[in-house]
């Protein structure tokens, strides 16, 4: 019985998760603005709930601010990654995040330095047709297809210099001084756009059904999805995410086709090409991960 329900926790999870996009679609800002008020709003959520759980947060100088500056890389990734829905559509956008899975295969053994995986350039390539025939498909929203992807090669990044330092730091340490780092990094970019005296605030207070949605998307969707997370690791082992975390992207185009029909039901051959890339993001795990017991 415990068993079933820490898989219920994981896949409600992964259902957080694959909100997240159609939230972005129903938040009315701009990307710039949608990121900056989601990462103001996580900083001081998951502040309250580090402090709430009794972490501690302090670390040296010479620690945060490696992590202020790839802080920046998850700032520009959440930009690209709204970006390409305000462009495009949800499903679109999600095809293109789906390529992160061979990102992180490449950048691995790179920042890791660990083996090369000869399947990886297998894989990359069936994505990359996978990717072609969605961008052929629908090449009106190829804008959107590109920024997914972008989003994709950043969020790889950090996903894989964060487990380089999940030995080494608590996770709420990394996560926290990471968002403050996006959030010091849009910030930046938004004075650098208007550049002039600020006020309180560099943008104006978003309507209240915005500011609904930005809650939810920041305090139950990024803190609560996230700490829920930390703590599932703990139960089911890492392979067994990494599987089902794959079924973000399907949750997403799935949310967005229902909520959305009439912006987000594509031609046949996106789907094709859709097919194409889940088969190969779900079945690179169980490949890499039997081509790894065969060689230990």
């Amino acid at each position: 019985m415990r068993v079933d329900k820490n898989y219920f926790t994981l896949h409600f999870i992964i259902l957080l998760w694959g909100f997240t996009p159609v939230l972005g679609k129903l938040i009315s800002l701009q990307a710039f603005e949608l990121v900056w008020w989601r990462l103001l709003f996580s900083v001081v959520s998951l502040y309250a709930y580090a402090r709430f759980k009794g972490v501690g947060l302090k670390l040296p100088i010479s620690k945060v601010l490696p992590l202020l500056a790839w802080g920046a890389v998850v700032g520009l990734h959440w930009f690209f990654f709204y970006h390409a829905i305000k462009v495009s559509n949800v499903s679109v956008a999600m095809m293109g995040f789906s390529s992160i899975t061979v990102f992180a295969s490449f950048i691995q053994p790179l920042l890791l330095k660990r083996k090369f995986f000869w399947g990886d350039l297998i894989y990359g390539l069936i994505i990359m047709t996978g990717l072609w025939i969605v961008s052929a498909a629908e090449s009106v929203y190829l804008n959107g297809i590109l920024l997914g992807i972008l989003a994709a090669l950043l969020a790889a990044l950090f996903g894989v210099y964060n487990g380089s330092l999940i030995n080494r730091y608590d996770s709420m340490q990394i996560t926290l001084y990471e968002f403050l780092g996006a959030f010091i990094t849009m910030s930046f970019f938004s004075y650098a756009e208007t550049p002039q005296f600020w006020g309180i605030l560099p943008y104006a207070v978003p309507g209240w059904s915005d500011i609904i949605y930005l809650l939810i998307l920041s305090i139950v969707c990024t803190t609560l999805a996230f700490s829920m997370s930390v703590e599932i690791l703990k139960k089911i082992d890492p392979l067994t995410v990494i599987i089902t975390n794959n079924l973000e992207p399907v949750y997403g185009v799935v949310f967005s086709v229902l909520l959305f029909p009439e912006t987000e039901i594509m031609s046949a051959p996106f789907y094709i090409g859709a097919a194409i890339l889940l088969t190969a993001v779900f079945t690179y795990p169980l490949l890499k991960s039997k081509f790894k017991k065969e060689n230990d």
